[in-house]
């Protein structure tokens, strides 16, 4: 009897804990005009997450979106991925800093920081429905030492869910003035 009591206890909490798990789980930027669609009728374009560790600290930097075809998204800083309706797009991207628990005047400088072009770029591709595809990038120090301070520029591109490139590193390269 115990035994069937404490598989049956098993079974309701990890059903919990998966319920729990689909409620956090991020929900895509809603990128388009219109009524919302089905996950099949829209491409999602994902920023990737860089995993950075110093000596003490592990940080988890990450692309962010500012703009898509010239329309600011909305608390950027809150989500990892839009969804597009199919067709041609100018997504505005940037590297976001993980500060960790820094404080005071930091938080200011990463928000001043993301509109710079050496860490931001506008990619434009052609989106197909029922695709998925990420933004990769490629962060560039001037020093041994990667912080904030250190950091010149950031290439980014597209790739697809088979890893092919649909913005090419080339077209995401940072190009100064």
């Amino acid at each position: 009897m115990t035994i069937a009591t404490n598989a049956h206890k098993t079974l309701l909490l990890s059903a919990l804990l998966l319920t729990l798990a689909a409620c956090a789980a991020p929900v895509p930027y809603k990128a388009y005009f219109g009524e919302p669609r089905q996950a099949m009728q829209l491409s999602t374009v994902q920023g990737r997450n860089f995993v950075r560790t110093d000596l003490l600290n592990r940080y988890i930097d990450t692309i962010r979106f500012i703009e898509v075809d010239e329309i600011p998204v909305t608390n950027s800083d809150q989500h990892r991925s839009i969804q597009i309706a199919p067709g041609f797009h100018d997504i505005k991207v940037y590297f976001s800093w993980d500060l960790g628990s820094l404080r005071g005047l930091a938080p200011a400088m990463l928000d001043y920081s993301k509109t710079r072009e050496n860490i931001s770029r506008t990619l434009r591709f052609n989106a197909r429905a029922g695709e998925a595809y990420s933004v990769m990038a490629n962060p560039v120090f001037s020093d041994s030492r990667h912080d904030i301070t250190t950091l010149s520029y950031v290439d980014f591109w597209v790739v697809n869910e088979d890893g092919n490139e649909v913005v090419s590193k080339e077209a995401g390269r940072y190009q100064p003035q």
